[in-house]
């Protein structure tokens, strides 16, 4: 596993300054301290969790005699946090090597560790070696070089192991300015430098050693910086000098992408024969070429097909297949389109493409007169892919779900407030600090016990509601959706971690303003943001709802009022406007309004003169951008499960389709 890093956006000694006066504690001499179960006069639940508050509170702030004050005792109170509190009171008495005599095997020995490297750096030795990537390790170097910023041992560790780290960027620039640093330590410098300015990078790349791993990221940020002829020239570098490195296709590719579409499609045939174990990537670049670049999609068909004959088990198998059978079917040849879609069902069920084929294989056999076979084909869909758009395609089609594209003005009975999910698979001690409200605390202790642990589902799905309550919540509803999809958790209400509605007052409120569907909302967000406030997308949109400032500009000027586009409210209010405006420029068109709230309304206009609205379910499968085609179908897909989560009208659906296959699987 991975640790929790924090992340910090100031990358200037500044930083370091101002960390200097907050973190350097003087140390005193101690009394004896205080024993875990010192007596402890009787207090109310109320009285000794503001103890602990107040504790751990003195504690961080250096105020040691105040922190004894106010934990000593109440270990008896809270024996899941005996170890936790006995560690405090143990460094807040001068006591913290003792500690750790006693408690060698703690997962709290990191904390005890960099605690004691603020008075004594021989602590910092055992951090290093026993837990090298530790976010207490990384504290404790910061906390070192705020002190020395010269030491450049240390300055090496930080910037090698914790890239991120508020300091690296500040002690990269401070090494450079001193000067004399090897080739490997240019190396190392210009990884941070790449995080943060391009061209520092490029400089300190060109000092390096010339590998092909550094020419290429040189190649690359030089395209960055708009220099295209200098980044061919090292890409055709790496091409001569490293033509055995794993790389040198990356090279090609990427070189490939520099050229007219011609000229990269003829570049890579070679390829195909010189890097056999990667020829699936190969055929796959210049099938995009042909259908994208050229914009001759029937150039792309033998490789598709040669893809998918040469290389089944590639990643990108299922989606050549797809293509191949929707040529087919758009020729007429429905015999082929239906031979491709199962095969790659029954090839790569568990692929994204595999719920749209078969949808596909239902809807063609539909088409063909075929109902028994196109209904017994929609409940295996159900079946196997209930939580997919094209499920809820299925359950229209078979009459157990309002099929209706336009959901903006749905009624729907919320269930706004739910139950808390369990916290299943996790330390009473996380438990405890989490029904204390020490957030911060908890994540700490989190940290702590899955240092280098493989976690389980379960605690995949905990780790996940411990993000929720931090506010990282892109990363708790990805970690969430990737758990339960690769094994479905037995309470089904797990799924509301994947699905959660966040900033619900808000939410509710701006939907109901301007009249829109609130779960129609919550799926955009989903899809746009992930539910983070202040999330910054390449193009410069922001927030929950991903407003650009020149679209908020506009909706400003019908809309009055001052905004801040990451405050959430705010950026509810500029969004659901933007949302039903949508719908109305497009005649109450919830697929349209969507589209258009993707691509812009201009390239929706242009769309439905080429290709007017017959069929919704098909409309969307010939958007003509690839972005939008599955922006419109994850936010219905999000609201599917939204609605079958959190109202009524879903777990009735839910009913009926269970139902229905259960009957199926009896007979």
């Amino acid at each position: 596993m991975t640790p929790m890093p924090f992340r910090f956006k100031t990358r200037t000694l500044l930083i370091a300054a101002s960390l200097a006066g907050a973190l350097g504690l003087a140390w005193v001499a101690f009394p004896k301290p205080p024993t875990e179960d010192s007596p402890l006069v009787a207090l109310s639940s109320q009285d000794r969790s503001g103890r602990y508050r107040r504790g751990s509170a003195a504690f961080v702030r250096g105020d040691y005699a105040e922190a004894r004050r106010q934990l000593a005792g109440l270990a008896a109170s809270y024996p899941a946090l005996a170890e936790r509190i006995g560690l405090k009171l143990a460094v807040a008495s001068g006591e913290g090597r003792r500690w750790l005599e006693a408690h060698p095997k703690s997962p709290l020995v990191p904390d005890a560790l960099a605690l004691l490297a603020r008075q004594d750096r021989a602590a910092l030795l055992p951090l290093l070696n026993g837990y090298p990537d530790h976010y207490r390790t990384r504290e404790a170097l910061e906390r070192a070089l705020v002190r020395d910023p010269d030491d450049h041992t240390l300055a090496g560790a930080l910037l090698a192991r914790f890239p991120e780290s508020t300091l690296a960027y500040a002690m990269a620039t401070r090494r450079e300015k001193i000067g004399e640093l090897s080739p490997a330590e240019w190396q190392l410098v210009a990884s941070i430098y790449r995080r943060v300015n391009a061209k520092q990078a490029l400089a300190a790349y060109e000092r390096a050693p010339a590998t092909p791993e550094n020419l290429l990221e040189r190649a690359r940020l030089q395209r960055k910086l708009g220099d295209k002829p200098a980044a061919r020239e090292l890409y055709e570098l790496v091409l001569r000098r490293f033509p055995e490195s794993p790389l040198v296709l990356d090279a090609a590719f990427e070189r490939a992408e520099l050229l007219g579409a011609g000229e990269a499609f003829a570049a890579l045939e070679p390829w195909e024969r010189a890097s056999a174990e990667r020829g699936d990537e190969v055929l796959w670049a210049r099938s995009q070429i042909a259908a994208r670049r050229l914009d001759a999609p029937e150039m792309a068909i033998p490789l598709y097909r040669r893809l998918v004959e040469r290389y089944p088990q590639s990643a990108k198998a299922p989606n050549a297949a797809w293509e191949l059978a929707a040529q087919s079917a758009e020729r007429g040849n429905t015999g082929a389109a239906r031979s491709y879609a199962r095969w790659l069902v029954r090839n790569h069920p568990a692929d994204p493409f595999a719920p749209k084929a078969a949808f596909w294989l239902g809807k063609w056999a539909e088409q063909a007169g075929a109902t028994a076979e196109a209904r017994s084909q929609f409940r295996e869909v159900l079946k196997r892919y209930p939580r997919s758009y094209y499920a809820w395609r299925s359950a229209a089609r078979l009459g157990l779900a309002d099929g209706s594209y336009n959901i903006d003005q749905s009624v729907v009975s919320v269930r706004w407030s739910q139950p808390p999910l369990p916290l299943a698979g996790t330390s009473a001690a996380l438990r405890e600090l989490l029904a204390l409200g020490e957030i911060s605390e908890a994540e700490q202790q989190w940290q702590s016990e899955t240092y280098r642990c493989k976690l389980s589902p379960t605690q995949k799905l905990a780790e996940s509601q411990l993000r929720a309550r931090l506010g990282q919540h892109l990363r708790s509803i990805n970690q969430a959706t990737l758990t339960l999809f690769a094994e479905p958790p037995a309470d089904p209400r797990a799924w509301e971690q994947a699905y959660p509605l966040f900033y619900a007052p808000g939410l509710r409120q701006w939907s109901q303003e301007r009249n829109l569907n609130p779960l129609l909302v919550a799926s955009l967000i989903r899809q746009e943001s992930r539910f983070e406030p202040a999330i910054r997308s390449r193009s410069g949109a922001m927030g929950l709802m991903q407003i650009m400032p020149a679209t908020a500009r506009f909706i400003a000027e019908r809309e009055p009022g001052q905004f801040e586009l990451t405050n959430p409210v705010d950026n509810l209010r500029l969004g659901t406007w933007y949302l039903r405006y949508t719908h109305e420029r497009f005649g109450g068109s919830t697929m349209l309004a969507l589209a258009s709230y993707n691509a812009g309304p201009g390239n929706v206009s242009k769309w439905l003169k080429r290709n007017p609205v017959t069929d919704e379910e098909d409309f969307i499968e010939q958007i003509p951008f690839k972005e939008t085609r599955f922006y419109v179908v994850n936010i219905y897909e999000n609201y599917w499960n939204y609605l079958r989560l959190y109202t009524s009208q879903g777990r009735k659906a839910l009913a009926a389709i269970d139902g229905r296959t259960a009957m199926d699987g009896s007979n």
